[in-house]
């Protein structure tokens, strides 16, 4: 047993140092931040990630500096990471709406009142939050078919069957609620546009004339992949993305143009 507490106390004292400088590197980031040098700022939190790993407040701090450094399409990028991985990111999900609101391409949703209510209830709490709230109720789900099982009172018998009921069926829709969540989660398929602006084309290649342009969109407009094509013309190899526009218009554009979210 003490060999092993000292094992665990060495582990803690070796992992010090690293969290002391993953700090240390957040701090400096944070001032320089303060210091209006986002360009500086961005490069520590992004260093930090690298090291670190990442987290939902570090992408929208790094969603802040590029917003700064007027790169909206890379600050919606982030902005949408940090709600990825905790959707009750209030500042991230103010931020996003304010820079979704000055963006040429306004968001537009097309999504019926059931599905914006769905999409609300998976958001209020992340995965993980979701997962142990439905092993919660199913604990309680447990006790109260024990309480049905092993008391004699009837009145007791009956609460205990009638809310072992109730608590079964919200573990189901907690199973269904959590599985979505981690879906969208997982969901690497929508992209943001980067580049300043970009034509779309009726096929994976660059529109040689107008019949074969689809669409002109802007930077930060949100898409979603629903194909890809590799292609190559000569020694240069690129990569095309066949993509949904606010799920109603299909066309084609150059992956360089895009970050997946």
């Amino acid at each position: 047993m003490l060999h092993k507490f000292i094992l665990f106390i060495s582990f803690v004292i070796a992992l010090a140092p690293s969290m002391s400088a993953s700090t240390d590197l957040i701090q400096e980031a944070d001032q320089a931040y303060l210091d209006d040098d986002f360009e500086n700022a961005l490069e520590l939190y992004l260093q930090s990630a690298e090291e670190d790993g990442t987290s939902s407040n570090l992408y929208y701090n790094i969603g802040n500096c590029y917003y700064r450094l007027d790169m909206p399409g890379k600050a919606i990028v982030n902005y949408e990471r940090a709600l990825k991985l905790d959707p009750s990111n209030k500042d991230a999900a103010t931020n996003l709406a304010f820079v979704n609101s000055r963006i040429i391409d306004k968001p537009v949703d097309n999504l019926s009142l059931s599905e914006k209510i769905g999409q609300r209830v998976v958001n209020t709490f992340s995965a993980d939050a979701w997962a142990w709230i439905t092993f919660s109720i199913f604990v309680l789900f447990i006790c109260a078919a024990a309480g049905y099982i092993f008391m004699s009172d009837v009145i007791v018998r009956k609460a205990c069957f009638f809310s072992g009921l109730l608590f079964i069926l919200l573990t189901v829709i907690g199973i269904v609620i959590t599985i979505s969540s981690a879906n969208q989660m997982n969901n690497h398929n929508d992209v943001i546009i980067i580049s300043e602006s970009v034509n779309l084309g009726t096929s994976p290649r660059m529109p040689k004339d107008k019949s074969e342009e689809a669409f002109l969109l802007h930077e930060g407009t949100r898409l979603k992949i629903v194909d890809s094509l590799n292609t190559t013309n000569g020694n240069v190899k690129t990569k095309w993305y066949e993509v949904m526009v606010n799920n109603e218009h299909r066309a084609w554009i150059n992956a360089d143009n895009v970050e997946k979210i």
